[in-house]
This record gives structure tokens, C-alpha cells and sequence, in this order.
């Protein structure tokens, strides 16, 4: 029955989505489900088959307006540009192309995301009805998993943060480049967005053309851009703490990525992280650089408070296994087809 479950791949025409959270995304179903879905980047599949578009993106083009499969799965991330229009201006173009999309969304019969914050944001702003709604919580790749490597609590003299993603608005990267200087720390920021430094432009830039403003000739800020996947766990595991104290996220993936390594993580306090880290993080006002660097400069010098992440560190993967993410989409198809 699974063979007959096609799964979009955007990534083999669009290589930039291959380092972004679609092609992240992708990599765990792969590692995952490869044995009983089809992964394909064509648009003809038999129609009498289920489709899973991992990337239902409101405002590109769909590959299809139309119903191509008897089944449709869409996974939506989160709906940020909704929620905060005045951040992400979208232009005449972006808002026919998010009505033809919202339109297309009466043609999939299940909508998947990754947590309950998201799930009431797709609910709130897309009207979607909540039976139609399913949540599968992520995992990470297997390599993030091996238990042949060392993962030490950091005693690394190099003394850095860590920094894992995109520099849109809601990463907050200007008022975490504050709170890095106020704590006078060091922190290296690891993604393909922080390799080009020219043309930002666009109006969605502007929070990158900030953080690059405020972290002029300051060699307490390190760009790393895009790393392998082995890099960034040797990164995490010698890193003081991870940080993400976003505006709002979908669920944020560097710290699952940092808990399993663990690195400690200083979240916003959001409900999307109280969600999803309960007691394994550590949470700030995200727009006081001040305490947030005051909980920078905690992380690094409080072994004990290191150590009692780690114990709830065991109980926050447990719902984020490979095996519970691989079930939940097994039992997702299943419940689908009836």
C-alpha cells in the first residue's frame, strides 16, 4: 500500500531548497520512509495514488493547482508571513499566488504539521478545519542519533554560541547580535543564507542587512554559511549553547539538533518552544538583549544548570525518535486512505 504514496521532491530542480528547511525536511523522510514511499520530482504520478507535498508554500507557485492524486498530503510548516504581513510584504504577484494556493488547499484531504502552536496558526489564519489537521512531530537525520561518537557537556576553551538557520525577521538576528555584545561572547552563525553578504534587496532581507550592519569589523561574530551535517555536530557539541530566540517559529529545528548533541539552548519564550522543549531549554524575553545576554553569560558559567538540561534531555527526544515520526506518517497514509 505505502509503494503507492508519491512524495514531491522540489529539491531536484531547485538547489537552493536543498539547504533550507524543505530539503532538511526531505532528507529525514527519506532516511525514513524511502523503503515504503516514492520520492519524485516529476509532475505525472497515477492518479489512482497519494501524494505528499512536504512544502506547501503559500506564496511560490505550486507545482499543481489541480487534484493530480486520489489522495493529497500537505505538510505546512508554519504560517509566519501570515501572522506578520508587515515584516513580509509580498507585492500584487504574492497575493494572487497566495489566493490560487489557498484556493488549491480544497484539493488535499490532509493537512500535516509539527506542532500544536502551528496547528491553532493554520487553523487561525487559513480556516482550515481542526479534523483536517494531523501533527507529526519531526525527528533529525541518523547521523544526529550515532551513539560511536563522544557527547560530552562542552568544556570547549573556545567559548562560543551557536547560531543554526535562516535571517528573516522573525530569527531576531539583530537583537541577538546586541545581547552577543553585551555578554562579549563569541558566536558562530552556521547557513547558506550567511555566504553572500550582496544584492539583499529584497524586502525580506532587511532584518539580514541589519545583523550585517551591526556585525561590521566585529571578529566576535563568525559566518560559517553552510557546513556538513558531521561539521555541525562538532560545532554543537563544543558550543557553549545554541540560540534561537526568534520573533515566531514553526518549530525550530537547531534545538532538536542542539539537544541531541547536548548543547544547551536559549529559546524565546514563545509557546511554540515551551511546546516542544518544556523543560529541556532555557527561555528569554527575545526582545531584552539585555536579559538574553544575561542568560548567555548563565549558561556558560552554571555547570549545574548544564547538567539539569541534560537530565530533561531524555524525556524531550522521546517524541522526537525516528521511529515515533516514521508511525505517525505510516499511521497518517493509513487513516488517509479510508
Amino acid at each position: 500500500m505505502e509503494k503507492n504514496v508519491y512524495v514531491f521532491d522540489p529539491t531536484v530542480a531547485d538547489k537552493q531548497s536543498r539547504v533550507r528547511g524543505v530539503g532538511r525536511y526531505l532528507q529525514i523522510m527519506k532516511e525514513n520512509l524511502s523503503d515504503k514511499f516514492t520520492f519524485y520530482s516529476e509532475k505525472t504520478i497515477p492518479y489512482e495514488s497519494v501524494l505528499i507535498n512536504p512544502f506547501f508554500n503559500l506564496y511560490q507557485p505550486s507545482f499543481s493547482l489541480k487534484k493530480i492524486a486520489r489522495r493529497q498530503i500537505a505538510i505546512i510548516h508554519d504560517v509566519i508571513p501570515l501572522k506578520f504581513p508587515q515584516h513580509f510584504p509580498i507585492g500584487i504577484r504574492g497575493r494572487i499566488t497566495f489566493f490560487l494556493n489557498k484556493l488549491s488547499l480544497k484539493n488535499y484531504d490532509l493537512i500535516i504539521t509539527e506542532s500544536e502552536t502551528g496547528k491553532k496558526d493554520i487553523i487561525d489564519f487559513l480556516q482550515i478545519p481542526p479534523e483536517k489537521i494531523k501533527i507529526i512531530n519531526p525527528t533529525l537525520p541518523k547521523l544526529f542519533f550515532r551513539t560511536d561518537r563522544a557527547c560530552p557537556v562542552s568544556t570547549s576553551t573556545d567559548n562560543y554560541c551557536i547560531y543554526v538557520g535562516d535571517a528573516t525577521w522573525n530569527k531576531n538576528l539583530v537583537n541577538l547580535v546586541r545581547a552577543i555584545k553585551l555578554a562579549d561572547a563569541k558566536c558562530i552563525f552556521v547557513g547558506k543564507v550567511f555566504e553572500n553578504k550582496d544584492n539583499l534587496n529584497h524586502p525580506w532581507q532587511k532584518e539580514l542587512k541589519g545583523f550585517y550592519t551591526e556585525i561590521k569589523n566585529d571578529n566576535r561574530f563568525v559566518l560559517k554559511g553552510f557546513v556538513s551535517d558531521q561539521e555541525l555536530i562538532e560545532l554543537y557539541q563544543k558550543a557553549n549553547c545554541n540560540i534561537l530566540i526568534s520573533q515566531d517559529e514553526g518549530f525550530g529545528f537547531s534545538y532538536l539538533e542542539a539537544l541531541s548533541q547536548n548543547c544547551p539552548s536559549l529559546l524565546s519564550d514563545l509557546p511554540i518552544f515551551h511546546e516542544t522543549a518544556t523543560e529541556a531549554g532555557i527561555f528569554v524575553d527575545q526582545n531584552q538583549p539585555q536579559l538574553v545576554a544575561q542568560k548567555i553569560i548563565q549558561i556558560r558559567d552554571n555547570k549545574e544548570l548544564q547538567q539539569q538540561l541534560l537530565i530533561n534531555k531524555k524525556n524531550a527526544m522521546l517524541k522526537f525518535s525516528p521511529e515515533q515520526f516514521t508511525k505517525s506518517w505510516i499511521e497518517a497514509v493509513s487513516t488517509n486512505l479510508k
